[in-house]
């Protein structure tokens, strides 16, 4: 099996955040995503169904999307990885108990879709009561999950910091993206303590 290849590195006050093609060679620890609001602790999450997971030991943890926000959350002793589609925002996926226990201080939302490229129909609204995560472009409705994020986590955590990546996972070609090709491929957003 030939190396995964590196395609983002974001060194961080601890630790680093790194996007991979594929499953790279190292230990780590990962879950069995389901677009959810479960978010468990690292010792029980292992290959477990879940969307986050949280700990603080020096274990790289491990997320894939392929449009989805990939968020990592450190807080001053512990740190969260969380996969947050749609449906993980609609149910809140970062305002559980085990994510608010963190008291996150810092949050990096790695690669995702942007606004523009994430096209909805006008009953998807219904998902949302939350007005500027929506802009109407020549006709079209587009949502913006990474400002749903920002507001979510601002109301868990007011005094939060808050950095973007930037990348749109549909416009760069180093990333997986199933809105740009239906994919079966997925980014590995690993945080690496």
């Amino acid at each position: 099996m030939p190396n995964a290849v590196l395609v983002l590195t974001k060194e961080l006050s601890r630790g680093r955040f790194c996007v991979y093609q594929s499953r790279p060679d190292f230990d780590l620890l990962c879950v069995k995503q389901t677009h959810s609001s479960i978010v468990l602790e690292e010792k029980n999450c292992n290959e477990q169904i879940a969307d986050g997971i949280v700990g603080s030991s020096t274990t790289p943890l491990a997320i894939l999307t392929a449009d989805c926000l990939p968020i990592l959350l450190l807080g001053e002793k512990e740190h969260a990885l969380i996969h947050a589609g749609w449906k993980g925002l609609q149910n809140e996926i970062l305002n559980s108990d085990i994510v608010k226990k963190i008291n996150p201080l810092y949050a990096f939302i790695g690669p995702h879709i942007s606004t523009l490229r994430y096209e909805v129909q006008p009953d998807f609204k219904e998902n949302f009561s939350l007005k500027s995560a929506f802009i109407e472009n020549e006709g079209k409705l587009y949502f913006d999950l990474a400002e749903v994020a920002r507001t979510q986590l601002k109301q868990i955590s007011p005094t939060i910091i808050i950095e973007e990546s930037g990348i749109c996972t549909f416009l760069h070609n180093d990333f997986h993206s199933y809105r740009q090709n239906q994919t079966i491929k997925r980014n590995w957003n690993i945080y690496i303590p």
